[in-house]
């Protein structure tokens, strides 16, 4: 009877451990296929794989040029001297020789038979060539994009003479998007940290005085460009443009240049004021207005790239508020019916935002809610503006003042749109 027992007893205990054993071993086996994007051994492979090609392609859709400048607008937020942001075609993608190298150098993963977005992801940030890739906007050397420019030639100095947008594109609140998009272009993060981060925006301000935006069109037209590039590799300078990691070549980066070109144009205010559409600038009018973008690839700058138009409809004049009844007064609510109009607001509204300008599209310009570029030096008082570009106006440039000349020249906002 008692061996009976004992027996019965023994038989359970074995059949309880070899239970246990079979659930211990499924759960074993289960958590290695559910949380593990890849094995160890082809990830660490794949990621230290110094020919994995860059995965990010980026790009503005609109430049806006702020020709304004004075004394206390360096702080107003109303104010910029380049504007850049993406909104249509513009924005992140996708290159398609990482997603080629992606699919080449990982397996799929069972029981999927291709591989996934989230292996893609989690194999990008392990990337050499890609890890902590970070876009950046800054005005950079033509032929040499390690370069940043700035008036002053002191060192860059983050927020003012180069900035970060978005976040780095491999943390996965914004490559999340952009991988599920599949080489589409995305120019919105909803998951990013804050609202500035969730669009593909930035500006640069050299604004303090008459000098400084003369010497930077002047720059701009001959040495410099706006450049959108990546930051480089961890050990290297807060604003070096990341290269290549295949070349030593310094002329070379990832990203795109933008060359400007500035001229002394004729707005649609000065056609309307003279009431002659073939009506010219005077000829010792300053070359405020943007008129030209020529768009480069920095990694092939030989390359033919995408062209821009900066149409001459989108030059407005800026107005001062004292001159708005006369010159620059409200569009009339019922425009809003008009398609056209519309999309003529919604393109300046990008960068010049209603709780900062009064915008008038019917005539081409555009009056400050706070501040003025028009003040004089001390920044105390406004001074008159011609605003009839036919006429000579007043340049404070030593070389070029007229002291016969009284009104000050007008200022502008130009706007180029890729196409």
């Amino acid at each position: 009877m008692r061996a009976d027992v004992r027996r019965n007893v023994f038989q359970a205990i074995v059949t309880f451990i070899g239970i246990a054993s079979f659930v211990l071993a499924f759960q074993n086996c289960g958590k290695a296929g559910f949380d593990d994007t890849g094995s160890d051994a082809s990830k660490d492979s794949a990621a230290k794989d110094a020919t994995v090609s860059f995965a990010f392609n980026s790009t503005f859709d609109q430049i806006t040029y702020n020709s304004c400048f004075g004394a206390g607008l360096s702080n107003n937020p109303a104010f910029f001297t380049i504007k850049a942001g993406a909104y249509e075609g513009g924005g992140v993608n996708l290159t398609q020789a990482f997603m080629s190298d992606a699919k080449a150098k990982l397996t799929p993963q069972y029981p999927a038979t291709t591989v996934t977005v989230e292996q893609m992801k989690a194999f990008v940030g392990e990337t050499v060539e890609n890890t902590s890739a970070t876009l950046q906007m800054a005005l950079r050397t033509r032929g040499s994009p390690q370069q940043v420019r700035n008036p002053t030639g002191s060192a860059p100095t983050l927020g003012v003479d180069f900035i970060n947008l978005l976040m780095d594109l491999t943390d996965d609140r914004v490559m999340e998007p952009i991988f599920r998009a599949q080489g589409g272009v995305v120019n919105y993060f909803p998951l990013a940290l804050n609202q500035s981060q969730r669009v593909m925006e930035g500006k640069i301000t050299y604004n303090a005085d008459e000098g400084v935006a003369y010497s930077l069109r002047n720059d701009l037209s001959s040495n410099g460009m706006l450049a959108l590039t990546y930051t480089a590799y961890n050990g290297g300078s807060a604003f070096a443009a990341r290269m290549p990691g295949t070349t030593s070549d310094p002329s070379l980066a990832y990203g795109r240049g933008y060359v400007m070109t500035f001229a002394a144009d004729v707005a649609p205010m000065t056609q309307i004021i003279n009431n002659n559409p073939a009506v010219q600038p005077h000829s010792k009018n300053p070359n405020n207005i943007l008129v030209n973008i020529a768009e480069v690839d920095l990694q092939n700058p030989s390359a033919a790239g995408p062209t821009w138009t900066c149409a001459p409809a989108r030059r407005y004049l800026i107005v001062k508020s004292e001159d708005a009844a006369t010159y620059c007064p409200a569009d009339s609510v019922s425009r809003l019916s008009d398609l056209n109009y519309r999309r003529e607001l919604e393109i300046i509204r990008r960068h010049l935002p209603p709780e900062l300008w009064d915008v008038s599209v019917d005539r081409r310009c555009v009056v400050p809610k706070s501040g003025s570029c028009y003040r004089n030096s001390g920044g105390t008082t406004e001074e008159p503006v011609e605003y009839n570009q036919a006429l000579e106006c007043y340049q404070g440039i030593q070389g070029l003042a007229n002291p016969n000349i009284t009104k000050r020249c007008a200022q502008y906002v130009s706007i180029c749109l890729r196409n």
